[in-house]
C-alpha cells in the first residue's frame, strides 16, 4: 500500500471534517495525533473534531497539554480557541473566560483573542462584559470589524443600539469597497450584526441591503437540480410498502426523539422545552445519523436512492446500537427517559430514523414559509446552506423540504412503518405556551412539568444562532416578520410559488 505523507492525510482530514463527515474524519487524525502529539495545527484539528462528536472532555484534556508546551503566537490562538470551544460545550464558560483573558495578557495586540473572548461572553449573556471588552480595546488604538460585530450584538437590545450602527457604519467606510471587503468573512458578520441591529432600529430598508451584502460575501453554491434529484430518489425508494418484512431493531431506555425541520423553525426552542425537563435531556445538534446512514448505505454518494429492504439488518441494528450508546453517554444520567437530538436537516433522515429507531419520536418543527425562509437569510448559517444565502433559493429549497416532510410524514404514519410523527408549529406555540408544551410532552411521554415553561432560565447554553433567543420568554415579535420586508421579498415569493398558501394555513 501507497505510504501517505503527514501532509496528505492532513488535507484529507481537513476534507472529511469541512464536509461534515468527523467519524471519518476522527480515524484520519487520531492517527495523526498519534504519530505528531506535539504538532499544533494536528492537534486543533483533532480536537474540533472531537468536539464535532461531542467529545469534549477529552477534546479539552488534549488541548490543554498541548497548550503548556506551545509558543508560537499563531499556533497558540488556534488550540486555544478549540479550548475554549470545548470548554463552552461543555458549560465551562467560566473557564474559556478565563483562559482567553489570560492570552490576551500574552498578546494584547491580536484581535481575535478579543472577538473570541467577546463571543464567549455573548454566550453566557454577558454582554456588560462585552462591551466593555470591546471599549477597552477601543482604548488601545484596537478596533476591527470582527470586534465591531461584538460590540453590535451586545448592544442590540439595549439604548446604545444607535452608538453599534455608527461604528460598524464607519469602520465600513474606512474600508470603501476594496475586494477584502466584498469576500471576507470578517465583513460578513459585520453586515450581519448591522442588518440586526438596523431591524432593530425599524431601518428595514437599510437592514435588507445589509443582510444581503453579508450574505454576498459568503462565496456558496447551490444546485436546485441536484436537490431535486435527491427528492426525486428519495420519494421512489423510501416508501411504506419498502418497510415490509423488514426486520429493525430492538427498542431500549432512554427513548430517542429527533426534532428536525428548516432551520430557524423553532427547533432550538423545542428542544430547550423538553431539557429542562428533569427526565430529558438536550444532545444538541448532533451530525451523528447523517454519518452513520451513509456509512451503512450501499451508495454513499446517493443513500436516499436505497430502499429500506435493501439494508443489511445487521448493519442497521449496529448503527442503532453505536447511536444509541452515544448518546447515553452524553446524558450520563440514569434518570433520564429521552435524549433529544436536535440537527434540523435530519429531515432528510426520516425513512432511516424509523427504520433504525421503530420506538423514536419524531418533532417537525413548522413555521410559516416567508418568515422561516426570512430568518434564514437573516442569520449566519454555515455554508453547508448554501440555499440560505439567496432569496430565491430560499424559497426553492423550502419548496423542498417541504415536499420530503409531507412525503416522509405520511410514510411513518402508515401502521406499516408505526412512527409517530408530531407537528409543532412555531406560531402555535407562542400563541398558547402551555397548551403546546402540554401536548408536546404527551407525545414524548413525560408528565407535564412547570420547568417546561421556564426553559428560559435553566442557565443551559445553546450553542446555536438562537442563542440570544431562547433566554428570554416566548414573544411574539417574530411572527409576520415579511410583513415588514414586503417591498423586498419577490425573489423569495417566485422561489415558494403556490406553497405560500397551503403553509400559511397550516
Amino acid at each position: 500500500m501507497p505510504v501517505v505523507s503527514t501532509k496528505e492525510a492532513y488535507e484529507k482530514a481537513r476534507e472529511q471534517y469541512d464536509s461534515g463527515q468527523y467519524r471519518a474524519a476522527y480515524r484520519t487524525t487520531s492517527q495523526l495525533y498519534n504519530r505528531n502529539p506535539h504538532f499544533p495545527p494536528i492537534v486543533a484539528l483533532h480536537v474540533s473534531v472531537l468536539l464535532r462528536l461531542q467529545k469534549p472532555e477529552e477534546g479539552t484534556t488534549i488541548a490543554r497539554r498541548a497548550l503548556r508546551h506551545i509558543t508560537h503566537k499563531p499556533h497558540r490562538v488556534a488550540v486555544l480557541n478549540t479550548l475554549s470551544e470545548g470548554l463552552t460545550q461543555t458549560g465551562n464558560l467560566d473557564d474559556a473566560i478565563e483562559l482567553m483573558r489570560d492570552e490576551i495578557i500574552r498578546q494584547p495586540d491580536e484581535p481575535s483573542l478579543v472577538s473570541g473572548l467577546g463571543h464567549i461572553l455573548l454566550l453566557g449573556d454577558q454582554k456588560v462584559e462585552a462591551i466593555k471588552l470591546v471599549e477597552e480595546a477601543r482604548e488601545r488604538g484596537m478596533m476591527t470589524l470582527s470586534i465591531a460585530a461584538i460590540f453590535g450584538r451586545a448592544v442590540l437590545r439595549t439604548d446604545r443600539l444607535d452608538e453599534g450602527i455608527e461604528l460598524i457604519e464607519g469602520l465600513i467606510s474606512d474600508l470603501g469597497s476594496s475586494d477584502d471587503l466584498a469576500e471576507s468573512q470578517t465583513a460578513s458578520k459585520a453586515y450581519n450584526a448591522l442588518g440586526h441591529m438596523y431591524d432593530r432600529a425599524k431601518r428595514y430598508d437599510e437592514a435588507m441591503d445589509a443582510f444581503t451584502k453579508a450574505n454576498k460575501a459568503i462565496p456558496a453554491m447551490y444546485s436546485d437540480d441536484r436537490v431535486a434529484a435527491q427528492v426525486k430518489c428519495l420519494k421512489q425508494a423510501w416508501t411504506a410498502e419498502r418497510y415490509e418484512g423488514v426486520k429493525r431493531p430492538e427498542t431500549g431506555m432512554p427513548r430517542p426523539v429527533f426534532i428536525l425541520g428548516m432551520p430557524r423553525s423553532g427547533t432550538t426552542l423545542t428542544e430547550q422545552i423538553l431539557d429542562a425537563h428533569p427526565k430529558g435531556f438536550g444532545a444538541g445538534e448532533l451530525g451523528l445519523i447523517s454519518e452513520l446512514f451513509r456509512e451503512v448505505a450501499p451508495n454513499p454518494e446517493n443513500p436516499y436512492k436505497t430502499s429500506p429492504d435493501e439494508y443489511d439488518p445487521k448493519q442497521i441494528a449496529q448503527l442503532a446500537k453505536i447511536y444509541r450508546r452515544e448518546t447515553i453517554a452524553m446524558a450520563d444520567n440514569p434518570s433520564v427517559e429521552i435524549i433529544v437530538d436536535k440537527a434540523p436537516m435530519n429531515f432528510w433522515y426520516m425513512g432511516m430514523i424509523a427504520l433504525a429507531f421503530p420506538d423514536a419520536k419524531i418533532i417537525h418543527c413548522k413555521r410559516e414559509a416567508r418568515d422561516n425562509c426570512l430568518s434564514c437569510f437573516f442569520q449566519a448559517l454555515n455554508p453547508g446552506h448554501s440555499y440560505s444565502f439567496d432569496l430565491k433559493n430560499c424559497g426553492l429549497f423550502y419548496r423542498h423540504y417541504h415536499e420530503v416532510t409531507e412525503h416522509y410524514t405520511q410514510v411513518l404514519r402508515d401502521p406499516r412503518v408505526g412512527v409517530p410523527v408530531f407537528d409543532n408549529q412555531y406560531e402555535d406555540t407562542v400563541a398558547d405556551q402551555e397548551a403546546k408544551t402540554r401536548a408536546l410532552l404527551d407525545f414524548v411521554g413525560l408528565e407535564f412539568d412547570e420547568a417546561c415553561l421556564d426553559f428560559h432560565q435553566s442557565g443551559r447554553v445553546a450553542l446555536t444562532l438562537s442563542n440570544d433567543q431562547v433566554r428570554q420568554p416566548i414573544y411574539k415579535s417574530s411572527t409576520k416578520r415579511y410583513e415588514r420586508y414586503a417591498g423586498h421579498i419577490d425573489p423569495l415569493l417566485e422561489g415558494l410559488g403556490d406553497l405560500i398558501c397551503e403553509t400559511a394555513n397550516d
